[in-house]
Parts: C-alpha cells; structure tokens; sequence
C-alpha cells in the first residue's frame, strides 16, 4: 500500500512540473501557440542533474522571430512582470530586452522566468527560460554571471 501511495505521489509531483507553467501568460509560448514549435530550439531537464543548480525543473524556448511577434511575446512576458512577486525588466525603446520575474511560488516551489530578446539584423532572437526549485534570486544572478 505504501509502494502504490508513493508512486501516486510521484506522478503528481512530475505532473505537476507541467501545471505550474499553466498559470503564467507566457504558457503558450512554451507550448508552440505563439511561435510553430518546429521554429523553436526547446531544452526540458529535471532530476539529479540541476541539483547542482539548486533547481528540479528547467524548460527552454529559443526563436526567431520578426519585431512584431517580438512585441506580441514581450507583452506576455510583461503581464506576467506585473503578476509577480519580484520583476526586473529593461527595454530598449518600445522592445522589452531583459527580464528576471519570480512569479508566485507553485507549491511551495520557487518559480523564475528569464526573459532575453537580442537584435539579429531585422528579426529579434528571443530565448524564455522557466526554472522551478529551492534556488534564491541570488543564487540565479551568480549563476549567470559565471556564464
């Protein structure tokens, strides 16, 4: 009984993973609704492997994409920025460029979205990252100065 009731609990846990990116704006553009999944670089890892990371989730999104359908997923990642717990943002001009957002925990996960939208001639490369785990907005910001 034991056995039954701790792999029910683990699905629940792996389900969850996938729910928790349901309550933000930015869903679809994970799921492909926003720009055709076959025009997106996607990464998913969970497990052992970002424990070093003090993470259990990190999901992936990178595109190309032309300066209107830039705008239309910076107003996402923005109204998302607005829901949130912690956002930081930067634009350049009208463009959101940059963002780190702590949307409101997810069963008592911590949730971060990173946001980076860089010129590539007239087309803008976008890359989305969800994270979910025990890490703090300090350890992600070492992180990424180390890389």
């Amino acid at each position: 009984m034991k056995r039954i009731l701790l792999c029910i609990m683990a699905l629940l846990l792996i389900a969850g993973t996938s729910w928790a990116q349901r309550g933000l704006n930015c869903y679809p553009v994970f799921r492909g609704k926003v720009v055709p999944a076959k025009r997106m670089v996607v990464t998913e890892v969970r497990g052992e492997s970002m424990a070093t990371y003090k993470l259990d989730y990190y999901h992936s999104v990178q595109f190309q994409v032309d300066e209107a359908t830039a705008m239309k997923v910076a107003e996402l990642i923005l109204a998302d920025a607005d829901a949130a717990e912690s956002a930081e943002t930067e634009k350049t001009g009208e463009l959101l460029t940059y963002a780190l957002i702590q949307p409101t925990p997810f069963a008592r996960v911590r949730r971060y979205l990173c946001y980076q939208a860089r010129p590539a001639g007239p087309a803008w490369i976008i890359t989305i990252l969800y994270l979910e785990g025990s890490a703090t907005l300090e350890d992600l910001r070492s992180m990424f100065e180390k890389q």
